[in-house]
This record gives C-alpha cells, structure tokens and sequence, in this order.
C-alpha cells in the first residue's frame, strides 16, 4: 500500500479534478500491485468539507470505493468526547459497507472497536514518528504500556533527519516489536533500497501469529521480543539507555532442528549504520546481542 497524505483534495489538472487525478493514480499502482490509501480530516479543514455531516462522509466513502481507493486516514478528532465516540462507529460501519479500511490519526486510544469492525486497521493514540527525538527510552516503554490497549500507528523508522539519538537496527526492531496491521513506515522508500537490510527489511510481517516477550525485557530499559509469522521467526531488540549493553538470548522458543539466520545488528563504530550477517543455528543456540547505546537487533529464523 501506499497512503497520500494531506493536500491531495487540492489535486487539479486542466480540467482534471483532484478525484480524476487520484483515479489516474489507482489506477497506476494497480498495475505495480500497489493499493492507495488517503488522508482525510474529520473536521472541515482548508476549504474542504469534512466528514461529521453524514451525507457528506457517505459521498465521500462512496466516491472512494468506486475509483478503487483501499482505505482511509482519518485525521484531526483531537477529542475523547460523545460526539467524536459516536463518530468512530459510524465511521466504521460506513467504511465496511464499501470495504474501505481506515487508519484514525489524532484519535484516544482503542478500546476494542476491532472486535466488532475488524475494518479499523489501525490508530494513532501515540507520540509516534511524525513528533521529534528523543526516542529510545519511550521505545521501551511503549511495547509494555500502549501496545497493550492494541494496535498504533507509530510510523516507524527512518534514517534521516527524524533517526534521533538511536541506530539504524534500533529503528528496524520497532517494526517487529509494535503491533500495527496497516503498517506504515515513515523512511523514504528509496532509504530503504539503499539499505543493507533492505531484504531483511522487506520481510518483516504486518500481523504475527504468536508473540513472546522474553525474560531480559525490562520497562524503560529494553524490550525483547521473538514473534511468529508461519514458520519463520523474528527477534527484536532495542535499547533504552544511552549505555552500551549485551544481551544473552536463548533461542529456544525455535523449534528442534537448524535455521538459517539473517540478522542486523549495530555498527560499534557508527550510528547511522549496520552490520547485516548469514549464519546457521539452532533452538541450543545461545545468542550473544552487543547493543550500542540506544541500539537494536533484529534477527529472522527460517528452518532448513
């Protein structure tokens, strides 16, 4: 997926219309098996309508599901009051009628909603990427206190002006530690191809079948996770503290037999690097993990 984000209701071309323009552009993914999904605030914002009138947000489902689009960012609630809870069930409910996902930016946490409109993919209720650094001590509070409510929309990674105090591998474990079925990653898609993880990257699940926290976790100073998805794992890391640290991992959450291990792993020497290797282990295995100060670690386990 792809999501465009805010100012593409001002989208014109000639004649073309912002709507024309966005067809154009669904169409053109499609062909790349991209979907598109769109911003869209709650409130009328910049001239442009918003979504509380009830006609108005079911012209604009409609609208979406006929070019194509996938889902929907609905931004700006900015409230926890009755009308902005009422708004959420409509919303969802609304979208579900044209198959329509949707992503609440701006938004309180969730409270169970996907229970009943499985539909809702995700939300904010985060100090996510989009805000400034520091980030690793929250990076290690977060998966034991937010996450718990259920997914959020954390925007993560990057290896630009927004990478903060932490390393590349800290970045890249974020995406396997936090829960968030539509995953939206904040780097610049070419900063991802030019990554020496850019494989390993590009593996990493939205949804996971089976999750362990594991025993070195400890809040507000590190977060170990191994997560499932199928048959391969994942072990994730990061370090809270600004002081370098090492870790013992027993793998014996794998099953008998031996895996072939990709990892990424901190460049003692640089910040704004990794370290990406291929080995071979087993469930017997006890890992050794050296984390630089606010550092990551994340390893993928295929079996042979």
């Amino acid at each position: 997926y792809n999501l465009v984000d805010e100012d593409w209701g001002y989208w014109k071309d000639g004649d073309r219309d912002h709507w024309d323009l966005m067809k154009e552009l669904v169409d053109y993914s499609a062909k790349k098996g991209v979907k598109i999904w769109v911003w869209k605030a709650y409130p009328d914002r910049k001239g442009i309508d918003g979504l509380h009138d009830p006609a108005k947000r079911e012209a604009f489902f409609k609208k979406c599901k006929e070019i194509g689009i996938a889902g929907m960012k609905l931004d700006f609630f900015d409230s926890e009051d009755q009308k902005i809870i009422q708004f959420y069930q409509a919303a969802l409910r609304d979208a579900a009628k044209y198959q329509l996902m949707i992503n609440f930016h701006g938004a309180n946490k969730p409270t169970g909603e996907t229970r009943t409109w499985p539909n809702e993919m995700t939300r904010e209720a985060v100090r996510g990427l989009e805000n400034n650094p520091p980030w690793a001590l929250a990076n290690t509070i977060l998966p034991f206190t937010r996450y718990l409510a259920g997914h959020a929309d954390f925007t993560p990674v990057h290896f630009g002006k927004r990478i903060g105090e932490v390393t590349w591998s800290h970045h890249i474990a974020t995406m396997v530690i936090y829960t968030s079925p539509f995953f939206c990653i904040g780097a610049e898609p070419q900063d991802i191809l030019d990554n020496p993880a850019k494989d390993l990257i590009k593996s990493i699940p939205a949804v996971w079948d089976e999750t362990i926290v594991l025993s070195q976790s400890k809040i507000g100073e590190v977060a170990v996770y191994a997560r499932r998805k199928g048959d391969a794992w994942f072990l994730a890391v990061v370090n809270g503290l600004k002081e370098p640290r090492s870790l013992t991992v027993d793998l014996s959450f794998l099953k008998k037999g031996s895996y072939k291990f990709s990892q990424m792993k901190d460049d003692q020497s640089k910040q704004a690097a990794a370290i990406v290797l291929n080995s071979e282990v087993t469930s017997n295995t006890m890992l050794n993990i050296q984390l630089n100060p606010a550092g990551g670690f994340v390893g993928r386990f295929d079996k042979k």
